[in-house]
């Protein structure tokens, strides 16, 4: 993916259901794959050193921010990222882009 402009998902939110959260990762997890998404970063016990955060950060990278909001707005993950609000509260999630790294 190097050498061109990605986008990441990017999510932080605490978990209050994580039996619904599994569910959620098994559904979700193979559809972002479909559209190039690639985790990153998981941590479900997130040390924040300022400000205020979620205990979960979670960030997919995908192979251009087109390929980002396609995975999320593709009416196959309506369905389960209703399962991820239910299943979490507080944070935010963003879809943001990243410019190469110029060598």
């Amino acid at each position: 993916m190097a050498g061109r402009a990605q986008g990441y998902l990017i999510s932080n939110f605490t978990v209050t259901d994580p039996e619904l959260m599994t569910q959620y990762s098994q559904l979700a997890g193979p559809l972002a794959e479909s559209y190039g998404g690639e985790v990153v970063v998981a941590v479900s016990d997130l040390a924040t050193v300022e400000g205020q955060a979620q205990s979960t950060l979670i960030v997919i990278r995908f192979p251009s921010l087109a390929k980002a909001e396609a995975f999320y707005q593709d009416p196959a993950y309506a369905p389960v990222r209703d399962l991820r609000v239910k299943a979490t509260t507080g944070g935010f999630l963003a879809l943001v882009p990243s410019l190469p790294i110029i060598p």
